[in-house]
């Protein structure tokens, strides 16, 4: 099944498309500050957000690899993207997303990812989640205490790439 088209009050989040590169770049692929706590590292090589889109088109009919990208209603301009894959290396269901800088703390992620939990739970029949966080991003930490994960433990956590070694908050959710 095609990851499906979401909607909520703002956003609207649909799968991919190839057009989506420069966008993409623009928003987030290039900036430090975005990819600082997340497993990728910022490039200002476009031809890596090009294999990022291609990769993800490969996985656009996989039933365990749902990605969106957010657009903006009011401007119909992509403004971030989320995530929720099943993790066969540790056998769970986990979450991620990213917003680019400009569209921080305006609950975006908050608003999209509630509707991917909800499509996770309703759709996917997911019975448990996990999200993991850079104990240093307290803004994600509240995302994800509000979307109804409880802290589980302090785990190893790599970010932008592996440059920045960091202890990570590691939460679980049980629908």
């Amino acid at each position: 099944m095609d990851t499906p088209n979401l909607e909520t009050e703002r956003l609207v989040l649909r799968k991919i498309h190839q057009d989506d590169i420069n966008e993409i770049f623009n928003c987030w692929m290039q900036d430090e500050d975005v990819s600082r706590y997340m497993y990728w590292k910022a490039s200002n090589d476009i031809s890596d957000t090009k294999k990022f889109v291609e990769f993800e088109l490969g996985k656009i009919a996989d039933d365990k690899w749902n990605r969106w990208i957010i657009i903006l209603k009011e401007t119909s301009k992509i403004i971030g993207t989320c995530l929720i894959y099943f993790n066969e290396d540790e056998n769970n269901w986990d979450i991620s997303y990213n917003l680019g800088k400009k569209f921080w703390g305006k609950g975006y992620i908050s608003e999209a990812m509630s509707t991917v939990m909800k499509y996770a739970k309703e759709v996917l029949k997911v019975k448990e989640c996990i999200a993991i966080h850079a104990t240093e991003n307290l803004a994600s930490g509240r995302i994800i205490k509000n979307l109804g994960f409880g802290y589980v433990k302090d785990v190893p956590y790599e970010c932008s790439g592996g440059d920045i070694i960091t202890t990570g908050r590691f939460y679980k959710c049980v629908f």
